[in-house]
């Protein structure tokens, strides 16, 4: 399995290095959240294998939409917003866990109901995307892109708390206090 994972990776990597750069971060971030909350390491590997992974479905958006620096069309977003079901079907062959498949589907579901491709709500949504859709929106939210500039880490937490509704509300809780545990333990 971890030879699959590496080529889904180097793929990746040599078409889209800013993408491979958001699966790795992700993936650390991915990895700690599933220690923190008490997940076996296997568990934790998993879901970091999955987070590595989780835009595949973005390798077959143009690059000229992933990378525009103004406001996207509503009908280039409806091409943008396909990337999680083109991504499921680009892994669904190679028979990878249903956590990673779960992940790679549905990692843009919000809490609230309002998200996509199926806008799942609650606990509906599989715990490992829940966990995701948050890990995936600190590192897009902290990180430079062609159409926003990164903001610090804790700025980041003040804004998904601000959008508190989109995340599971007791995971974005320990998501947070570990990441403050983490910036305190860097610094000292």
């Amino acid at each position: 399995m971890d030879r699959i994972f590496k080529f889904v990776e180097g793929i990746v990597s040599f078409r889209d290095p800013d993408l491979a750069g958001h699966h790795f971060r992700s993936g650390g971030d991915a990895y700690n959240f599933a220690m923190h909350l008490g997940c076996s390491s296997d568990e934790a590997l998993n879901f970091k294998r999955a987070a590595e992974i989780h835009d595949i479905g973005k390798m077959a958006i143009p690059e000229v939409i992933l990378n525009k620096a103004s406001r996207l069309t509503p009908a280039e977003m409806a091409l943008v917003k396909q990337h999680a079901e083109i991504g499921h079907e680009i892994i669904f062959p190679l028979g990878l866990e249903q956590e990673v498949q779960d992940v790679v589907l549905l990692h843009h579901e919000n809490f609230d109901g309002s998200g996509y491709p199926k806008g799942i709500g609650g606990t509906e949504i599989p715990c490992f995307a829940r966990m995701l859709r948050i890990c995936d929106t600190f590192d897009a939210i902290t990180e430079d892109r062609p159409y926003h500039r990164g903001v610090p880490w804790d700025q980041a937490l003040n804004i998904m708390e601000r959008d508190r509704r989109f995340y599971d509300p007791e995971l974005l809780d320990e998501f947070t206090n570990m990441m403050r545990n983490l910036r305190t333990l860097e610094r000292t």
